[in-house]
């Protein structure tokens, strides 16, 4: 169904099918993911940008951070032009340190770039980091705030049920006495059940839908 689509120039059908190509069965490979995701990029595709600078098509594997200046150039690109998952690998990037210099400011922002576009993992990061102190002091409403938004949703399996568990454990009182709740601790604790029965998903929300 994508082919043809994509054959005809639509960038969004070529970003997926370089996308399924890669992840795919025994019949799909990476020789023709990076042709569609190259095309899709070439038409300044953000998603498809960021997958190629975080995929090593030679060694078969993907990458939440670049390990060369020009994969660190082409992810930058892809989230300047909005790709959450850019973004949040972006973010990734600056926290962990390897291929550039640790920023946990410029880490900070690019997960809440992501977080606000509804990216599941960047809301459990920048949960985190406010909760730790890392996005410049700790702010357990701004953690709280970040949690919630992600543990809303049933579809952000795993990070749902982990973003539920926080919160138990924040209003439980395992961080700080001053959020002390036992009300909410129970309600986010039978959340974060819920959730873990709820079948992981592991792809973009469009495989699904």
């Amino acid at each position: 169904m994508l082919r043809p689509i994509a054959e005809n120039g639509n960038a969004d059908a070529q970003y997926m099918l370089g996308y399924l190509y890669y992840g795919g069965d025994s019949e799909t490979n990476s020789k023709d993911a990076k042709y569609w995701l190259t095309k899709a990029a070439k038409q300044g595709h953000p998603d498809a940008l960021a997958e190629i600078a975080a995929t090593d098509f030679k060694f078969g594997g993907w990458s939440t951070t670049p390990e060369t200046p020009r994969g660190i150039k082409q992810l930058e690109k892809a989230a300047k032009k909005g790709s959450a998952d850019a973004q949040r690998n972006l973010a990734c990037t600056y926290a962990v340190g390897e291929a550039v210099n640790t920023d946990l400011e410029k880490a900070a922002y690019w997960y809440t770039k992501a977080a606000k576009q509804g990216h599941a993992e960047a809301q459990n990061d920048i949960a985190g980091m406010w909760l730790d102190g890392e996005a410049g002091s700790i702010d357990l409403e701004q953690a709280i705030y970040w949690y919630k938004k992600c543990a809303a949703l049933d579809k952000n399996v795993p990070y749902a049920q982990w973003a539920a568990e926080a919160l138990s454990n924040i209003y439980g009182g395992k961080f700080y006495d001053s959020h002390n709740d036992k009300s909410k601790e129970k309600h986010w604790k039978s959340r974060a059940k819920y959730l873990s029965k709820i079948k992981f998903r592991a792809y973009p929300d469009w495989f699904y839908e």
